[in-house]
């Protein structure tokens, strides 16, 4: 069973699972289904189910801090235009919360504002029902990054909470508004929209190589062209695409399609 499930995730989702994570996907089919059969375990993957469990969803606010200096960086070109973004595998919302502040105390400094749209999806329907409440715990404040945290703190409400409970705050409905969280898998083809910049981080690395090439190919074929693809610090070596020119501007790699 388990060779079974493990082969599942690299076809469903692309990644080479976790053993541990296997082992703890077979005792939920078995504890909820009863049965274990192709069937179950097609919906399990299906549903999202398989997701919860197999998938990494470590994220914080502003992580990566360069990438939001060269994102200023880029800022001035779309001033005229405005600008789409998307955030992939975006898991609980924290990184497409940061570029929405990020632009929001960029605008403040301009006579007329950036009009701007980000969408958001992540393969978990549980990370992105929490991405939609936009709940978060102190957890998600942490020292990579804070040098930018100032601008986080207009727009998170700190939340009533019990002694003893966990200090959790809540985005302003405002900064939501700018945001469309979705479930998408990356292994398919992105809805058909245009973006003129793509944040994929720290995800690319989950896959394996066989299917790393095809998520690069869905995500330059949602890029405009001369659009800008921005992986994680790590992950760039791992990325070779036709359509994509590697660029470094002040230490900072990132990708542009040609």
């Amino acid at each position: 069973m388990t060779d079974t499930l493990s082969k599942a995730a690299d076809e469903f989702f692309g990644i080479k699972a976790d053993p541990d994570d296997i082992c703890k996907l077979q005792s939920y089919i078995k504890k909820t289904y009863k049965i274990e059969n192709p069937s179950i375990i097609k919906k399990v993957f299906s549903s999202g189910e398989a997701a919860d469990l197999l998938t990494v969803n470590e994220t914080y606010f502003f992580r990566e801090p360069a990438h939001f200096t060269l994102l200023g960086s880029l800022l001035p070109s779309y001033e005229k235009t405005g600008l789409r973004i998307c955030s992939a595998a975006s898991s609980s919302g924290c990184e497409a919360y940061s570029i929405a502040m990020f632009i929001e105390a960029y605008n403040k400094g301009l006579e007329k504002s950036i009009p701007y749209h980000i969408d958001a999806f992540d393969i978990n329907p549980k990370m992105i029902d929490l991405a939609c409440q936009g709940i978060y715990t102190e957890r998600s404040l942490r020292e990579d990054g804070s040098c930018f945290r100032y601008m986080a703190e207009p727009f998170l409400k700190k939340l009533p909470c019990q002694p003893g409970e966990p200090i959790r705050y809540q985005t302003d409905l405002s900064l939501r508004k700018k945001i469309n969280f979705f479930v998408h898998n990356l292994m398919n083809e992105l809805p058909h929209v245009s973006y003129d910049i793509i944040f994929f981080r720290n995800a690319f690395i989950y896959f394996t190589p066989p299917n790393r090439e095809k998520v690069i190919s869905n995500l330059v074929s949602a890029l405009n062209a001369g659009g800008i693809l921005i992986l994680g610090v790590s992950e760039t070596a791992g990325v070779l695409h036709p359509g994509l020119e590697g660029i470094c501007q002040n230490d900072v790699f990132y990708f542009k399609r040609k």
